[in-house]
């Protein structure tokens, strides 16, 4: 079994999994602009060539102004047996009550492995005006100051932003997410590919489906999100050179208080 390829797939992965459960029970914590859910507790798990390799642990949780979101992946089965590696993420961001921001802020972002630790980042975002971010990055012991002026997330974070969009208005057709990660300013691309019925746990759902790409890659995503489940994604496919890698499906979501 391949090590490296393996373990590859579920960072790639990674911030495709349980984040979209985000629309769930949405109304809890919410502006008419940017709507925002209650806490919860979410797992996927990621497969390859039919047997799965990894499983993604996450916890959303805000308090007052303050909300965290944390995911921890792991490889799992034979995987585990080759590679046994632990990668925690964690997001941190700011959103004052009174509305007068549209958006949550980003303050921080880290990732952590447990033992490939050449490849940790750390992130610190700060806002010198309402749109207009400064980004100091570190990635593989080198720093970058990044300079932007659009709404800029983590990585973690992607999939809350195109929920949120889709949240707001289920017509949308795509849009344009920028994101920080490895030093680097990058857009991500969603588009609408069309609706599907597909079948999942024995039962038929409508599901719109989306393509998922980073600019200049090989790599993309097709990502399906039930209508009937708050636009959650059911199944998750990554594609490399038009070619199946990998896949990550739901297997247990839960509200916290």
């Amino acid at each position: 079994m391949d090590q490296q390829p393996t373990f590859n797939i579920i960072q790639n992965l990674r911030f495709l999994g349980a984040a979209v459960l985000l629309l769930v029970a949405c109304n809890a914590y919410a502006s008419n602009h940017f709507p925002l859910p209650t806490n919860h507790h979410s797992i996927y798990s990621v497969t390859k060539y039919g047997a799965e390799v990894g499983q993604i642990d996450n916890h959303f949780t805000y308090q007052g102004q303050q909300i965290n979101y944390t995911s921890k992946a792991k490889t799992t089965g034979m995987a585990a047996f080759f590679l046994k590696e632990l990668v925690t993420e964690t997001s941190q961001l700011y959103w004052p009550g009174d509305n007068t921001l549209e958006t949550p802020q980003q303050t921080s972002y880290t990732l952590r492995h447990k033992k490939k630790k050449k490849k940790d980042q750390e992130i610190s975002f700060s806002w010198s005006t309402a749109k207009l971010v400064d980004i100091t990055s570190s990635y593989k012991n080198k720093t970058a100051t990044l300079t932007s002026d659009k709404n800029t997330w983590s990585t973690q974070l992607l999939p809350i932003v195109m929920s949120s969009y889709l949240l707001r208005n289920n017509k949308i057709t795509g849009d344009t997410i920028q994101v920080a990660d490895k030093n680097r300013l990058i857009n991500y691309d969603f588009t609408l590919e069309g609706n599907e019925s597909i079948k999942f746990n024995g039962d038929m759902y409508e599901c719109l489906k989306f393509k998922i790409s980073k600019r200049n890659s090989r790599r993309f995503t097709y990502a399906w999100l039930s209508t009937d489940h708050y636009y959650l994604p059911l199944i998750m496919d990554q594609y490399k050179d038009d070619e199946l890698s990998a896949s990550m499906m739901l297997k247990e979501f839960k509200l916290l208080k």
